[in-house]
């Protein structure tokens, strides 16, 4: 009898169809590498991000020419470099830099230890290792250095931090939105729930969801018309029209006010989770995004603590992006929950509860995964939007969009004169595009239409 080889599962026919998009499986190494790097930032970089000297200065340094060849030999040597001398362009009036042979070589030394610039690996292990460096007082920059002097090279690493890991974050708080919200709103479709009961009906349980429904209502009542009283005492109140508008907007207020109560205390009022979840999506789908998030972060203090604002901008991003998922999550639960299979599960006695999580919310995984890594690009680019307007993170922490925010700030001359302060910009570039790739090449894997 022949032997037959067992077919292969769908995660190893998952891999094989993933391994086919090269664009992909470069996207993926790319994005390791960044995310090694970011993650073990102290040891890849040479210098502490905020660490510079007031003497000699080395503010807008271009980037360190490193030697392979013995100029007095003309053989391959150790790597080495030479310091730098600071003069004055006195036409263009810039500060400009010149090797300095007579103070000898400093060689590329790797894994050097810094005691007077010691870090932190996830705010746990203490070390002061790095990965190269040289001997003080020769200095290396790869990429050059900012305004003040400090190692851009080392600044873009340490902005990795906080640029990479907002997109990954601001994803998942998106994503539980999305999820949670579209699987109610598919879900529960159709079957309505009471927002408010009137008295007469508060019985048993129902006396402690009226009461907080009553005090909901009243709350919103009182919106209204603090709302059209705020209107009216800042009208100017000029002239018979201004006061005949003034009037009719505090009657419309009182009235709107009155119906409210009104209608909570004469009959129950419900509402489909649908309707609600997808009205709410609509009103967030019909403000420009960056709009939004410029308004929701104007609304905070510019000048709170910087680690605050981190976490701010995690919120802010997730909270207007999850929109898209939800609709597409609830196109899917209203087909899945139909199933056959689900309705078994419903016959047999399940929850609500145990029905979405083990056999509707799965369904939706393949277009999850795929959605999620095509997410990312997207808030990575808000991030960097914020902190180039200077609404996101602030010193001492850096990210790549403050890092182009002080490129910008140099004007027309980081183009010509220094246009390696641009490279924060490269690395937003490389990361979005690779995001893409990857995101791309999963949705090919996981879709069985497009396996070839």
């Amino acid at each position: 009898m022949e032997h037959l080889s067992p077919s292969p599962t769908r995660t190893q026919l998952v891999l094989r169809q993933f391994r086919k998009h090269r664009l992909a499986v470069w996207g993926g190494r790319i994005l390791l590498v960044l995310y090694l790097m970011a993650a073990l930032a102290g040891f890849f970089s040479p210098y502490d991000p905020n660490y510079y000297e007031l003497y000699p200065p080395k503010g807008n340094h271009p980037p360190t020419r490193i030697h392979f060849l013995d100029p007095e030999t003309g053989r391959l040597s150790r790597p080495f470099v030479y310091a730098t001398k600071r003069s004055i362009d006195p036409v263009t009036l810039q500060p400009r830099y010149e090797e300095d042979p007579s103070q000898g070589k400093f060689y590329l030394r790797f894994f050097v230890r810094t005691p007077d610039q010691p870090y932190t690996v996830f705010k746990v292990f203490r070390s002061d290792l790095r990965l190269f460096g040289v001997d003080p007082p020769g200095r290396i920059f790869l990429m050059g250095t900012d305004n003040f002097g400090r190692d851009l090279f080392s600044r873009i690493v340490y902005g990795g931090q906080v640029s990479l890991t907002i997109g990954i974050l601001s994803a998942l708080v998106s994503f539980a939105l999305g999820l949670l919200l579209g699987g109610i709103a598919g879900y529960f479709s159709g079957r309505p729930f009471a927002l408010s009961l009137p008295p007469r009906a508060w019985r048993g349980w129902n006396w402690a969801l009226g009461l907080v429904g009553l005090f909901l209502w009243l709350a919103v009542a009182a919106g209204v018309l603090f709302l059209a009283w705020s209107f009216v005492r800042l009208s100017p109140g000029k002239g018979v029209f201004s006061l005949a508008v003034d009037g009719f907007v505090l009657v419309l207020g009182l009235g709107g006010a009155l119906l409210i109560l009104w209608k909570v205390f004469r009959e129950p009022l419900r509402l489909d989770p649908d309707d609600l979840i997808m009205r709410t999506v609509e009103i967030i789908a019909a403000i420009p995004s960056l709009f939004l998030l410029i308004s929701l972060r104007a609304v905070f203090p510019t000048h709170i603590d910087p680690l605050l604002t981190f976490y701010l901008v995690v919120g802010l991003l997730g909270f207007i992006g999850w929109g898209g998922l939800a609709r597409v999550v609830r196109g899917i639960v209203l087909s899945v929950r139909e199933m056959d299979y689900v309705q078994a599960a419903r016959a047999l006695g399940a929850s609500d509860g145990r029905i979405i999580a083990r056999h509707i919310l799965p369904a939706t995984a393949s277009y999850v995964i795929v959605s999620l890594s095509l997410t990312i690009p997207g808030f990575i680019l808000g991030e960097s939007g914020l902190s180039f307007l200077g609404l996101g993170v602030t010193e001492p922490y850096t990210s790549w969009g403050l890092l182009l925010q002080a490129a910008q700030q140099g004007g027309f001359a980081s183009f010509t004169d220094r246009p390696w302060v641009l490279w924060p910009g490269f690395f937003i570039f490389l990361s979005v595009l690779s995001w893409n790739f990857l995101g791309d090449g999963l949705r090919d894997a996981l879709d069985p239409r497009r396996r070839q």
